[in-house]
């Protein structure tokens, strides 16, 4: 039994948090994260994949791998419609509508059938769900055997993660927070994940399991 689960991005703070995802300023923190996990995607991808990104918001990650993909392409799944409707407008604008899949649904009951997807990516979201066990577990379901799931997120006591921790407490009490290296090797390991690889940069990880 999945558990449903809710954004608060949506309406003018969703447009507004649209905005900001895509500012230049994100490239500027963001920018070394971005180019380490891409290169890790490119390590798992062909050209012709079918790669789904959990919590693509308004395509900073989802468009940059469309761009590498030939024949494939990208399922950005999302809560918030003003996110995705500018992902949409974005993908448009570079010619990358056709590399472009978009679901409005939460991520712990994805619908696509089991075993469809042969790589999943997840930038900073994890620490947003309630119930991460669920959703690990439910994008095993959706990926293929020997596929890879890559997620980069904020690392528990960094100075940034400390900072979300706090703005999680007090605003989405729900909210699961960041974790420490060992806890995502322990999730992954748990959800039957294997070849389980997790670096700490600073503030933030990159945990990459195989199915």
């Amino acid at each position: 039994m999945t558990t449903k689960q809710s954004s608060g991005w949506t309406g003018l703070k969703g447009k507004i948090g649209a905005w900001l995802l895509n500012s230049p300023l994100r490239t500027i923190f963001f920018g070394r994260i971005r180019s380490v996990f891409l290169n890790e995607v490119s390590r798992h991808i062909s050209g012709d994949n079918v790669v789904l990104d959990i919590g693509a918001g308004s395509g900073y990650f989802s468009l940059a791998i469309a761009k590498k993909l030939n024949t494939g392409y990208v399922i950005c799944l999302d809560l918030s419609e003003e996110m995705l409707h500018v992902l949409k407008k974005k993908a448009k604008k570079k010619g990358l509508e056709d590399r472009i899949q978009i679901i409005n649904s939460d991520a712990s009951s994805i619908e696509l059938k089991d075993k469809s997807v042969d790589l999943i990516v997840s930038n900073f979201v994890l620490h947003e769900f309630s119930d991460s066990e669920i959703i690990i577990k439910e994008i095993i379901r959706v990926l293929k055997p020997n596929g890879f799931l890559i997620i980069v997120d904020f690392l528990k006591d960094s100075k940034m993660g400390k900072k979300f921790d706090f703005f999680h407490h007090h605003v989405h009490g729900d909210a699961h927070g960041t974790f420490s290296v060992k806890e995502v090797e322990a999730l992954y390991a748990k959800c039957g994940l294997k070849d389980i690889n997790v670096n700490a940069d600073k503030s933030w990880f990159i945990g990459i399991g195989r199915k």
